[in-house]
């Protein structure tokens, strides 16, 4: 039986996609962090906040004019920025459905209680149960109990939570243990199994990327679904856009740079020096991205597994120098969908 909610959303999400609304956005308050994840997308941590409390609350009034539901506030760590509470209230007296993303070690009573006041979704990242580990990738002394004491502050005041766990070469083995606690807390976990580039091309965080081998407990756990799409794409004839960037999608940096995701370069516009709504309607480069379609991938278009590859143009072009060409991660996974999916049908028949 078909989910009415889910398909509601499907419809919104295609009808963003379509008309190019921008449903969905991240800002980033900060790239300051007390950590230092060695997987971490961001090349500087020193990069200044150029974005002022007064052209960021500006900012969210031209997102929710323009049609924007869904707002991401995330850093560095975002609860370093001081102004952040007071952007976060701005942003909910607006209406947005708000995220904040932070490492947890940072949350005190007082935080989790104006966290608490906004009704906000909180992502803490939490990379494993065992302290050596944990701070094997935080490079940070005291940080796992931190980080576990922030989202035990969270919990106590009943905030949707969700803890993510990016596997890597250092934590796939203790996926399950993170599971546990998130269930044994009352919050959703989910584990994502690849390693992104840093987001200006540097490629060194792709070497803790777990492997294959590494990872088949995880994707055999049922923690993924490892099923094909269903948003339609994978049929021939699908001439909708094939990524939310650009389209329904962007992301925008502490310096006001706006991005048709986190990761794909180049820059489309400054906010700083333009409006949003220019930015997105005007820039020739968000143009190019809206135009791709399926037919425009010269080696995906026509392999099977393109409907369950979770290719990425931002991945395609930093790991393989070819944003219409395949990824050489997204390759990866799909092999390993493909496996379980033999493997599910084998012990279903």
């Amino acid at each position: 039986m078909t989910n009415p909610v889910q398909n509601v959303q499907v419809k919104l999400l295609q009808h963003a996609d379509r008309n190019s609304i921008p449903l969905e956005m991240s800002i980033e308050l900060t790239h300051h962090c007390n950590f230092r994840c060695q997987h971490c997308y961001i090349p500087d941590f020193s990069a200044p906040d150029l974005l002022t409390t007064e052209r960021v609350c500006s900012l969210l009034d031209e997102l929710a004019e323009m049609g924007t539901l869904y707002l991401t506030l995330t850093g560095g760590e975002m609860l370093l920025r001081k102004d952040w509470y007071e952007i976060a209230c701005y942003a909910r007296n607006l209406g947005f459905s708000l995220r904040l993303f932070s490492n947890g070690s940072t949350i005190t009573k007082d935080v989790a209680d104006k966290i608490k006041s906004l009704y906000a979704i909180a992502e803490v990242s939490l990379y494993s149960m065992d302290e050596e580990i944990f701070e094997k990738i935080t490079q940070h002394k005291g940080s796992f109990k931190k980080t576990i004491r922030g989202i035990e502050l969270l919990r106590e005041r009943e905030i949707e939570l969700l803890l993510k766990v990016p596997l890597m070469v250092f934590n796939a083995e203790g996926f399950e243990k993170v599971f546990e606690y998130g269930r044994a807390i009352g919050a959703t976990v989910h584990a994502d199994p690849r390693i992104i580039a840093k987001k200006d091309g540097d490629l060194s965080t792709l070497k803790l990327n777990a492997g294959t081998e590494a990872l088949l407990p995880y994707y055999r756990s049922g923690h993924t679904p490892c099923s094909v799409d269903e948003s339609g794409a994978d049929d021939p004839r699908f001439d909708g856009p094939l990524c939310a960037a650009g389209n329904r999608y962007a992301n925008i940096t502490s310096s006001g740079d706006v991005r048709a995701c986190n990761l794909l370069v180049p820059v489309a516009g400054n906010v700083r020096e333009q409006s949003f709504r220019e930015i997105w309607e005007e820039s020739e480069w968000l143009k190019q991205i809206r135009s791709i379609r399926r037919k425009d991938l010269h080696t995906c278009d026509t392999c099977p597994k393109i409907s369950y590859c979770g290719r990425c143009y931002a991945q395609a072009h930093l790991e393989d120098g070819d944003m219409m060409g395949p990824s050489s991660s997204a390759c990866s996974f799909a092999e390993v969908v493909e496996l379980i999916q033999i493997e599910n049908g084998a012990a279903s028949a």
